[in-house]
């Protein structure tokens, strides 16, 4: 009975999500946002870093104690965009042994980092098995720059709510 409400309440997080991410909508309450951002943005939407600044200034040159535009005259172009970067969590899966979350940091079209917000945590061989399978998933998850990654042995449901964590948080940065 546990396990199928578990998986009944999954299903109809997933499926909440999924409608309130494809309406562009933040649901109300908080139990119910699967993909969290770290700033005031919309849920779902992936968070830009600012734009670097510039560090110093080379419109002149000396020579011989003059002064000249390096410009020449010329309008200069304007610095090229830098890429788009922020971090996004995935959203929180469940499974019989606890709840698993990721969160993705990128930079332009690049994962620079998985980090695992929650693992599943149900009893103490559970936390032994995620703690030894995280390593191996993050790894696995930055060569392969997707969701598509295989499954640790022994972690059956941990790597499944791991990749599914990651595949939302993917999509909410547009990068899957």
């Amino acid at each position: 009975m546990r396990k199928a409400t578990t998986a009944l309440v999954g299903l109809a997080s997933v499926v909440t999500i999924g409608a309130s991410w494809a309406s562009g909508l933040t649901p109300k309450h908080a139990a119910v946002i699967g993909v969290h951002v770290l700033s005031g943005a919309k849920a779902g939407t992936p968070v830009a870093a600012a734009p670097p600044q510039p560090s110093g200034s080379s419109t002149s040159k000396s020579s011989k104690g003059s002064s000249k535009s390096s410009s020449g005259g010329k309008a200069s172009k304007a610095p090229a965009a830098a890429p788009r970067s922020g971090t996004v969590d995935g959203a929180v899966v469940g499974t019989q042994y606890g709840s698993v979350q990721v969160r993705v940091s990128f930079t332009g079209k690049k994962i620079t980092n998985v980090h695992a917000l929650q693992l599943t945590d149900s009893s103490g061989t559970s936390v032994s098995i995620s703690a030894g399978a995280a390593p191996t998933l993050r790894r696995e998850a930055l060569a392969a720059q997707s969701a598509k990654i295989d499954v640790v042995s022994g972690a059956t449901y941990t790597s499944e709510a791991y990749q599914q964590s990651l595949q939302s948080a993917l999509d909410a940065a547009h990068l899957g």
